[in-house]
């Protein structure tokens, strides 16, 4: 089986969609590289049969999209924590079916690795929202004040949730 035979579909990434490059190496690693919006693919498990080599290239991308998100929310957080002077204790990735993010009386930030595939507004209003609970651990009226003055257009952005936040929850990489 070639890489070329194999349909690759676009990739979700901070509001686009990436055209994916499929090519074989020699190397006994993988490698993704994004450039120009295409991000490319360096696959070493050519010797597998087909549906190993789609598994391998799923779980390169998936890994791949989680780095980037860990990277995201970190430097998010951190340029908020800057800003707005809070302090927290970590930074953690889930893979929840029903939240964005959450803040813990501990002050433990965790965020779903899936919002990387939305627009950067997005991925910025959940991390306000996640680090404005450690101020009111609440939705009380000054819990909105609070995100409504580190967010303006908050509420573009939780539209935007509510509009596409179920295909994102459902996203999975099919290589056909």
């Amino acid at each position: 089986m070639k890489l070329s035979e194999l349909a690759l579909p676009g990739i979700p990434y901070r509001g686009d969609l990436l055209e994916v490059h499929a090519n074989a190496t020699p190397f006994a690693f993988s490698r993704i590289l994004l450039k120009n919006k295409v991000l490319q693919l360096a696959i070493s498990s050519l010797s597998a049969n087909e549906k190993e080599i789609k598994e391998h290239i799923s779980g390169q991308v998936e890994s791949w999209l989680k780095a980037q998100a860990r990277r995201a929310f970190c430097e998010k957080v951190e340029q908020q924590k800057k800003m707005h002077g809070f302090s927290y204790k970590a930074v953690s990735l889930k893979d929840t079916r029903s939240r964005w993010g959450s803040c813990s009386a501990r002050g433990n930030l965790n965020f779903n690795w899936r919002l990387i595939m939305a627009p950067d507004g997005v991925l910025s209003y959940v991390v306000t929202h996640e680090t404005a609970h450690l101020s009111h651990m609440n939705h009380s009226r000054e819990f909105w004040e609070l995100v409504a003055q580190r967010c303006p257009d908050y509420l573009q952005m939780k539209n935007w949730l509510l509009v596409n936040g179920a295909s994102l929850m459902n996203w999975r990489l099919t290589v056909r």
